[in-house]
């Protein structure tokens, strides 16, 4: 259920902090000084470590100070939870209110996209869910896995308030499930066209190329793969987009990937392919493929992916003529080896200047 999941994460979170940082007491010296003095070192913390324990801790005042000292309301920790996501997972209303009424975001999502309201409606906190909603979070808002707060509730009292908004409020529900799609699309179309840039996700490290490949964005997939991505690129636990597809059973995206020449046997940081952690669905399919990959001939690109090349006529002339130019090349260098004792490491190295020049 996605109650006790977030609750997990909860746990999980709070356990990281034990024996973190931000709990770090213990007695040193300062400087590398041994002297016999018995004054504790000063231990300085990250501020934003700082500022989400006063905010976990309830201590307003604290807070307060310390977003006087500059410190980021908006602060994420490593699941990409911010301090109002915590307070809302707490049922701390006084908290989510001081953080509001100072501009916490109330649609900022974490690691994986629920945003406060996400997590408020999924506990059930009626109170806390209606006070983000007239402080203009989302109702429509869209979580890494196409859901709305509204998919994620257990109780019918929230289902109703919920369903009342969306109503209230005009939200297309279809239109909104297909957001993320959609702006995905159009990031993917700048960068084709050389006005956009892709960046991995600060905490996970997953590409683009990773989220339309677990989500079967077939359409921002094949732009994508005009980009000249790395199709093979990790994130931080070692997964490439063959990986998510294969586990998210996307077996449209697979071939894609394949067809492109993918690394089908990349293995992640636990040493995984993604055979071992495919749906098991999926599993023929990715025999298959792989054997269809081994089975068409490579060429290694200037930049160093593979890609096919197919038994065509015209693939089969442009291979004839990349023969004929390195022969005529290395056929007119002899005489420089032969009568002027140019040394063959130098002809090779002017032969890879003249061929990178070539491809520019």
């Amino acid at each position: 259920m996605k109650l006790n999941k977030l609750w997990q994460r909860r746990q999980d979170q709070l356990q990281r902090w034990l024996g973190s940082e931000t709990d770090q007491t213990g007695p040193g010296t300062r400087d590398g000084s041994t002297g016999t003095g018995t004054r504790r070192a000063r231990v300085r913390f990250a501020q934003g470590a700082v500022f989400m324990a006063a905010c976990s801790a309830g201590d307003r005042e604290e807070v307060a100070a310390l977003l006087r000292q500059g410190a980021d309301i908006n602060h994420a920790n490593i699941d990409g939870l911010t301090a109002l996501h915590q307070a809302c997972i707490d049922e701390n209303a006084e908290m989510v209110q001081f953080l509001v009424e100072s501009g916490s975001d109330v649609n900022r999502g974490d690691n994986e996209g629920w945003t406060p309201l996400h997590a408020a409606a999924s506990c059930g906190f009626i109170q806390i869910t209606k006070y983000l909603i007239e402080h203009g979070a989302r109702v429509g808002a869209v979580n890494s896995e196409g859901e709305l707060p509204l998919d994620v509730v257990t109780e019918d009292a929230m289902e109703r308030l919920l369903k009342g908004e969306i109503k209230k409020q005009g939200v297309d529900v279809d239109m909104a499930r297909r957001e993320e799609e959609r702006v995905m699309l159009a990031d993917a179309n700048a960068v084709l066209a050389g006005s956009g840039v892709l960046t991995p996700h600060p905490n996970t490290k997953a590409t683009a190329l990773h989220v339309a490949a677990a989500k079967g964005y077939i359409e921002v997939m094949k732009v994508l793969l005009q980009c000249g991505l790395d199709l093979d690129s990790g994130d931080v636990d070692g997964w490439t987009a063959l990986h998510a597809a294969a586990h998210w059973g996307q077996q449209e995206v697979c071939s894609l990937l394949a067809d492109n020449m993918c690394e089908m046997a990349a293995l992640n940081n636990v040493g995984q392919t993604p055979l071992e952690v495919a749906d098991d669905t999926l599993v023929d399919t990715l025999e298959e493929l792989t054997k269809k990959q081994n089975s068409v001939s490579l060429f290694r690109r200037p930049n160093g992916i593979l890609c096919p090349i197919k038994c065509t006529t015209i693939n089969i002339k442009y291979i004839f003529d990349l023969f004929n130019s390195f022969f005529f090349f290395f056929y007119n260098m002899i005489p420089c080896v032969l009568f002027h004792s140019v040394d063959v490491s130098t002809i090779l190295q002017f032969y890879k200047i003249v061929k990178l020049k070539g491809n520019t």
